[in-house]
């Protein structure tokens, strides 16, 4: 009696130019690692279509049996999440609030920033039967390290090169994550009170487990209830091993499978399959498309 949980971002999988003279590569590199992971419930993150994902899960792995397929939205760049599982599938959503609230320093207070922070990109939620018995995968892409430049009210950036401006677009992307990791630990913590104890959340969170949002979504701080922390699959990888992407010449564990107890305790194996993972360098917007992907698979297995 098993369970393989795998989430990969896979860069990037478009099918319009300048993607579309790298896509039979990519598609061919994708379904290769999907092969090998061999996992029941799959999250992928940077999905271009539902049609390109239709493809990839009924021709490319169509002898991996996976029958259940959810995507979410895409968002302004044409980027969504998805799930597709081979289990039964108990439960089907996406979280997608049209803003995400913030916490005020004065309960009579307004929303600290109104309706202008958004779910940019959908939260996909199963709830697969599987020889543990039921187990809730969501499935999350948090927004990026970059800044995030101020906005006129026509909604084009204001650019700001000073060091001041710097440092606000960090503090916005960072209010963004922190929006993004409140709503999902909202989210977990309604499942653990209606007794839905075997929760999974996965994806590219792009920060470290040490980082506020991810301290966030895993529950963790002093005085709280260790029977509502998530924890992190990779501990069980090699500290060497520990990364999922590498983006001028640092690597950094950003991918992540987290784990409600229930499901820890059950925790037999994970891997990061990063042997191959190359050096995209800092992000550039008008780099060439790639046939591979700047970050790695992880897949934990519980028994």
């Amino acid at each position: 009696m098993s369970l393989r949980i795998a989430t990969f971002n896979v860069l990037d999988l478009f099918e319009h130019d300048p993607y579309a003279s790298v896509l039979p590569a990519k598609i061919a590199f994708i379904a290769e690692t999907l092969r090998r992971a061999d996992a029941d419930v799959v999250a992928l993150q940077e999905i271009g279509s539902d049609g390109l994902l239709s493809r990839l899960v009924s021709e490319e792995l169509a002898s991996l049996r996976y029958t259940h397929v959810r995507s979410a939205d895409g968002d302004r760049r044409g980027i969504r999440n998805a799930i597709f599982t081979r289990l039964p599938v108990l439960f089907s959503h996406v979280h997608a609030p049209a803003s995400l609230p913030f916490p005020r320093f004065v309960d009579t207070d307004p929303e600290p920033f109104g309706q202008r922070i958004p779910m940019r990109r959908g939260v996909v939620h199963l709830r697969v039967e599987s020889d543990i018995g039921p187990v809730d995968v969501m499935t999350v892409h948090f927004k990026s390290k970059l800044g995030r430049a101020m906005q006129d009210a026509a909604g084009s950036d204001v650019i700001d090169v000073s060091a001041r401006g710097y440092a606000e677009a960090q503090l916005r992307s960072l209010v963004l994550r922190s929006a993004e990791a409140l709503f999902v630990r909202d989210l977990v913590d309604g499942l653990l009170r209606e007794g839905n104890e075997r929760v999974a959340v996965v994806g590219d969170f792009n920060d470290t487990l040490e980082s506020l949002p991810l301290r966030i979504v895993c529950g963790v701080g002093r005085g709280l209830d260790p029977a509502a922390m998530l924890a992190p699959a990779t501990s069980l990888v090699a500290t060497e091993s520990r990364f999922s992407a590498r983006h001028g010449s640092t690597p950094q564990l950003i991918d992540h499978v987290l784990l409600s107890p229930a499901l820890g305790q059950r925790l037999a194996s994970c891997s990061i399959f990063n042997e191959t993972l190359r050096d995209h360098g800092p992000y550039d917007p008008d780099a060439p498309p790639a046939s591979d992907s700047d970050h790695a698979l992880v897949v934990a297995e519980l028994r």
